[in-house]
């Protein structure tokens, strides 16, 4: 009974501290523009006889770029992002929200290395791309993989052309169909316009240091997001406590009263918070140890 108890806990971490997103799976994302297939049929590339390949053997430039947080995954992101997630999987690794976020063993899989920390991002079309930092400066990719010059890139096909997904290797690392990767491509040449969406939110928040950071955006399709712009993000501090943030751009009235009825007794369950309002923007952090910063996010429920 334990068991089943802490598996179902540990599958509502996803529900809750990634409360405004989806889980943006690399192949989920990449495949359903490329395939018209639904989520549910997605299928994962087949690498099939592979070959190792050092970032120093590939000719032509490489991405080079800094990629500590989601702010720096969004200068490399062209205009029109709706969500986008950041991970530091390192820090992830053995806690119930690698699964949620993507586990080093898939990552691993795919690349024969391990991923460090991940990027995804995802428009209104359904497209994105992802950014992964890998230190070993190496991958395995499909044997004879097709290459493709891009304006000093080359792009190496990852499925020997059955499906438009291709990588650009750096630091860090692009992967997404051809249309996506030029465009990532054309922000780092400036031939683009990166996004500026969430730069009012995240002016307000700690890029360095943490787990995971998400922001993500109102459409027709998430009409019950809880503000017009949101921003999460999870830290590990020194003592071993955690601390959650939580920013809302233009927030729903039921937002601010919430947080009030219950930061009026949050002594009372352990949970320690710092509420903070300028013009449009409201800004709450929790901290306390896991399970009852876990608890708290769901009587929030926001």
């Amino acid at each position: 009974m334990k068991r089943k108890d802490s598996a179902t806990k540990n599958q509502k971490y996803l529900a809750i501290f990634l409360a405004a997103t989806m889980l943006l799976s690399i192949f989920v994302v990449l495949i359903q523009g490329s395939t018209n297939n639904s989520n549910d049929d997605v299928p994962t590339p087949e690498v099939g006889n592979d070959s190792l390949i050092f970032f120093s053997q590939v000719p032509g430039k490489q991405v080079n770029h800094q990629f500590n947080s989601i702010a720096d995954g969004l200068k490399m992101s062209p205009e029109g992002p709706i969500s986008a997630l950041y991970v530091d999987m390192q820090k992830t690794a053995g806690t119930p929200l690698e699964t949620a976020l993507g586990t080093q063993e898939m990552m691993t899989s795919f690349y024969g290395v391990e991923v460090t920390k991940r990027y995804s991002t995802i428009y209104a079309d359904g497209n994105g791309f992802e950014l992964h930092q890998i230190p070993e400066q190496k991958m395995i990719i499909p044997m004879d993989s097709l290459v493709s010059p891009y304006k000093g890139y080359q792009f190496l096909d990852r499925t020997n052309g059955t499906y438009d997904i291709w990588n650009v290797v750096g630091s860090p690392a692009v992967l997404g169909s051809h249309k996506n990767v030029e465009l990532v491509i054309d922000v780092l040449e400036g031939n683009a316009t990166a996004t500026t969406e969430f730069d009012q939110l995240l002016s307000q928040a700690d890029p360095e240091g943490n787990v995971y950071q998400e922001v993500a955006k109102r459409t027709n399709n998430s009409i019950d997001m809880s503000a017009e712009q949101y921003y999460r993000d999870l830290k590990k501090l020194d003592d071993g406590s955690y601390m959650q943030t939580s920013i809302y751009l233009n927030p729903k009235p039921e937002v601010n009263e919430k947080i009030t009825a219950f930061q009026a007794n949050s002594s009372e369950r352990g949970v320690t918070y710092n509420v903070t309002t300028l013009d449009n923007i409201t800004k709450l952090v929790i901290s306390s140890d896991f399970e009852s910063l876990y608890n708290e996010s769901a009587l929030l429920s926001i």
